[in-house]
């Protein structure tokens, strides 16, 4: 009862009908898993020299005292060209910085057919030329892994 909607982010595009099922005396809860290869909202830019991009929605690990996988769903890892698109209309658009997202980002890319990697996204990363730095979060210990840390090694603008 303290609560009117609980509302995932894959949800963001309907979010006028939920809350008219809300004024209407419903509770509303919208948190079940629906594929989400775009993100439906504008994002907010509040600096003129770092973007975050999401790359990566949800989570499958189940933290007791998390709620990102009920909330958020199952993770859906971004495709990486419309990633790289992203990037490249940042730096063009004067961005300097980009910030990859993701509530478990080093597990981009399992949800994939084929499987990519996460280091994989970070060596294209490195290649637009339009950004000069590329910074990532949040990692999970339990993913993070050579490969990643050898491709950071490699690429100074990571």
């Amino acid at each position: 009862p303290e609560l009117d909607m609980v509302m995932g982010p894959q949800y963001a595009n309907r979010i006028g009908d939920l809350l008219e099922d809300v004024v209407n005396g419903n509770q509303v809860v919208a948190t079940e898993a629906a594929p989400m290869m775009e993100d439906s909202t504008r994002p907010r830019r509040e600096s003129e020299i770092t973007a975050w991009v999401n790359v990566i929605y949800g989570c499958n690990e189940r933290c007791t005292y998390c709620v990102v996988p009920t909330t958020r769903g199952a993770e859906q890892s971004r495709p990486k060209e419309s990633i790289r698109r992203e990037m490249q209309d940042l730096g063009r658009k004067g961005y300097r910085e980009v910030t990859l997202l993701g509530q478990n980002i080093d597990a981009w890319g399992r949800d994939m057919e084929p499987k990519q990697r996460f280091s994989e996204l970070l060596e294209e990363a490195a290649t637009v030329e339009e950004v000069e730095r590329v910074r990532f979060v949040t990692s999970h210990p339990r993913y993070m892994s050579l490969s990643v840390v050898e491709t950071v090694a490699r690429h100074r603008k990571l």
